[in-house]
């Protein structure tokens, strides 16, 4: 990660108007045999914070990305155990102040419906430590990537908390395959967001 840190740092001199660029990361925290027992997260979640405590991360912003339960690796479906609950991503943020997140709305809005919580309050939670957006819909707890608005995102809600709560944090809409066909999927999401009212 030092590495991306110090490439991502002789880039900035190419956006000289862009501030601490972000450096979106997955943490960690998956197993392929299930969960893991919740009493060991408090331990993991201080092991992420020594290991980045380790890093120069002067003139960038590590923002962690929110994961689902279920996440999919190139190697199958597996089990995340970290930066999946809003409660434990606040905690880990205000103990980690140079810390930030990435909101993934699919991989939140899949934990929410795993887990029983609502969207829009973990939303609530989580946006004021949040720099950069994964716009994406979902279905159910292990429906990730679908088309924006084919799935269970309240997206007129949403975009009306964002702008309320994270006004200026830039995004991007994540659609699996999207950059296919000249960038349809990601077209097509774009039409759609503009649609909000």
């Amino acid at each position: 990660l030092q590495d991306v840190v110090n490439i991502t740092r002789n880039l900035n001199q190419y956006f000289p108007k862009t501030k601490d660029p972000v450096i979106v990361v997955n943490a960690g925290g998956w197993n392929r045999n299930g969960f893991t027992d919740e009493k060991l997260n408090a331990a993991k979640y201080q092991l992420i914070s020594e290991a980045l405590n380790e890093l120069d991360l002067d003139g960038v912003t590590i923002a962690i990305q929110t994961m689902p339960p279920f996440p999919w690796h190139f190697g199958g479906q597996s089990y995340h155990n970290l930066f999946v609950g809003a409660d434990e991503i606040v905690e880990f943020c205000k103990n980690n102040p140079k810390i930030k997140i990435c909101l993934d709305i699919s991989h939140s809005m899949m934990s929410c419906s795993y887990y029983g919580w609502d969207l829009l309050e973990f939303v609530e939670k989580v946006a004021p430590y949040n720099v950069h957006l994964h716009i994406v819909d979902a279905k159910g707890a292990d429906g990730e990537g679908i088309e924006i608005g084919k799935g269970d995102v309240n997206f007129p809600a949403l975009m009306s908390l964002l702008d309320s709560d994270n006004p200026n944090v830039p995004f991007i809409p994540e659609v699996w395959q999207g950059h296919k066909n000249g960038g349809e999927g990601f077209w097509s999401a774009f039409e759609f967001l503009e649609t909000i009212k």
